[in-house]
């Protein structure tokens, strides 16, 4: 979990996300990276859909701001994600709104992207888009969720992400618990597709986690398997959420984050 001082006030916070470097540079990257995944996929129209997810990011942006308002588009993509490259887009996959079972889990994971550009994770990007500008389509989006993964996500940042972006939908009314039924969706996802590590981690030797003079090869194999993925297992991520969720004070201390 983070520190009190990571998460106190992460609301209010997002009226001053970390500094950039030069702005006006994120933009025209942004609105690059917007029209190139436009032009590749195409984009969700259904009114029901498009009404759930902008209702979402209007409520939550309005807890951020006086921070600028981030966008979400509904790409047609079949795997269930959500990512957020440089500049005011956030992208959601239409297989996620698919399986997403409530308007919560939707809320929350608008949040968590909205949440990585706040605390500056976004500024990773910096350099390395101009590695991809000359691919096209899928393979950009293909690039981009593969730098997500290896240097926007990161375990530390991913927890980071995950305080703030249940702080924010708190704040923004939402009910704290529905929103954790996101991480249902995902495992449900990993399960079908054989993927028990990103579930429970890696399989641990219980007689060496028993034996504390070789306690640490299982610590060890944890965090190579936190770094190699980028984040806690699915599990756990909602373990440290519902725990942070039952803090004392929960409330009250997230209405004054906000004033």
């Amino acid at each position: 979990m983070e520190t009190e001082d990571t998460t106190r006030g992460s609301v209010a916070d997002a009226a001053n996300p970390a500094p950039c470097c030069d702005p006006a540079e994120d933009v025209d990257w942004g609105e690059w990276l917007c029209r190139e995944l436009v032009a590749h996929f195409d984009v969700e129209t259904e009114p029901c859909a498009v009404e759930l997810v902008q209702r979402a990011a209007g409520r939550l942006n309005a807890k951020r701001a006086p921070a600028a308002p981030l966008e979400p588009i509904i790409l047609w993509m079949t795997t269930p994600t959500a990512f957020i490259g440089p500049g005011r887009y956030i992208y959601l996959s239409r297989g996620l709104l698919h399986q997403a079972c409530c308007q919560e889990a939707v809320a929350f994971t608008l949040a968590h992207e909205m949440a990585h550009h706040d605390l500056g994770h976004t500024q990773l990007y910096r350099g390395k888009l101009a590695l991809v500008r000359h691919l096209r389509g899928s393979l950009i989006a293909a690039a981009v969720l593969t730098m997500a993964d290896h240097w926007l996500n990161g375990p530390e940042n991913e927890a980071a992400a995950d305080a703030r972006s249940l702080d924010l939908c708190l704040a923004a009314g939402y009910d704290g618990a529905r929103c954790l039924e996101l991480f249902d969706l995902l495992e449900r996802y990993a399960l079908d597709h054989g993927a028990i590590e990103c579930v429970f981690g890696p399989e641990e030797d219980l007689h060496s986690v028993q034996e504390g003079h070789h306690g640490w090869r299982a610590a060890a194999r944890s965090w190579i398997w936190r770094h190699r993925y980028g984040y806690l297992p699915i599990r756990a991520r909602k373990e440290q959420l519902l725990a942070r969720l039952g803090a004392p004070d929960r409330t009250r201390r997230g209405q004054r984050a906000i004033r």
